[in-house]
């Protein structure tokens, strides 16, 4: 049985967790102090060295440092439950195949539990554990084919879906990609999201922008962007887009695609010079110029009203606001229009007028 080792900050910083991309990409459900939990059990193994899994003990005090609380030596019944719950999670392959001879796609279903045997006594220190010689293929001999990544920039993270997106990235960015593209329902397959977060409403809230705040802020990886997919109206895929912390090249293509940006904001803006626009708010305006506050990073496009001559800022951020601009100039040419036709039916009516009251 292998004995505890001490934990400390740097030992946890040292800790690397290496595991098959196939493990990357299988289903498992746990929550997110489940999920550290194991990974931390994972990184405790020598892949390359290990050629079995051992009965190794994990001491209480460890598992409360990992989640970062206070409570040292938690009730029996919290670490029974525990235990119990860990021993129920499983990993599942659940996947199509072509078939070489018949040409045909197979659908193959494959699942192990995570662990042989989890034990506690009620006093002592530490839980006992093996984990499943089937997943050895997984986590043991790692040569070709398998993903590493610090337990460090996992542990800050607040939810278990964070963490386990992050392993994709890490996975695709070991390969030299800087992108993954992926559908949706896939996705969320994979991550076992419950039914309330599969529309995508709660699905961007709970999980895609926690993930991005976990990510950006925790790891050593910038999620620079995730883009949505349409097939007709419904969003069907993404493509996330990340790279390293700290990448020169990445932050140079980064101000060149902004400069870029910018420019062709600019010059999308400079036609509606002066053009009318209208808003409920400020009734007629005539667009004057724009402004580029290049410490902020911001540009917005000035108007003037009518009714008053004081001048009206709207933000422009991207091309959705091109769009609302692009409504209030259309409102204004057809109120515009809509003047010239009352003028011109009022004057018809006058000259008709005018037919019967000649002397």
């Amino acid at each position: 049985m292998q004995t505890p080792k001490k934990t400390n900050k740097k030992r946890i910083q040292k800790a690397v967790v290496t595991q098959n991309n196939r493990f990357v990409y299988a289903k498992y459900d746990m929550n997110t102090n489940e999920l550290k939990m194991f990974m931390w059990i994972v990184a405790q193994i020598n892949s390359q060295k290990d050629t079995l899994f051992q009965v190794c003990e994990m001491p209480l005090s460890e598992i409360m440092e990992l989640w970062q609380r206070d409570d040292k030596n938690p009730d029996y019944n919290y670490i029974r439950d525990l235990c119990k719950s860990m021993l129920q999670k499983t990993y599942v392959e659940d996947f199509k195949l072509l078939d070489e001879k018949t040409m045909k796609e197979t659908t193959i279903f494959k699942g192990y539990t995570l662990f042989k045997s989890i034990e506690y006594r009620q006093g002592q220190g530490y839980i006992t554990y093996q984990l499943n010689d089937s997943l050895m293929q997984y986590l043991l001999d790692q040569k070709r084919d398998f993903t590493q990544l610090k337990f460090n920039d996992i542990q800050q993270m607040k939810s278990a879906y964070s963490i386990r997106i992050y392993n994709m990235l890490v996975c695709e960015l070991k390969q030299n990609k800087q992108s993954l593209k992926i559908n949706l329902a896939v996705l969320q397959n994979l991550l076992e999201v419950p039914k309330s977060l599969l529309d995508w409403q709660g699905f961007q809230r709970r999980v895609l922008s926690q993930a991005e705040k976990d990510i950006n802020s925790k790891s050593n990886l910038v999620l620079l962007e995730i883009k949505t997919y349409k097939t007709g109206r419904k969003i069907t895929d993404l493509e996330f887009i990340f790279d390293y912390k700290n990448n020169d090249k990445r932050i140079a293509q980064e101000k060149a695609k902004q400069e870029k940006f910018f420019t062709k904001l600019k010059e999308i803006l400079s036609n509606y010079i002066g053009k009318s626009i209208y808003d409920e708010r400020f009734g007629e305006m005539i667009v004057t110029h724009y402004d580029h506050n290049e410490a902020d990073n911001k540009i917005s496009i000035i108007a003037q009203r009518k009714s008053d001559d004081k001048f009206v800022a709207f933000g422009v951020k991207n091309f959705k606001d091109i769009q609302s601009l692009e409504k209030l100039k259309d409102k204004a040419e057809e109120l515009f229009y809509l003047d010239k036709q009352r003028v011109i039916n009022a004057k018809e009516a006058q000259n008709y007028k005018n037919l019967f009251t000649m002397d």
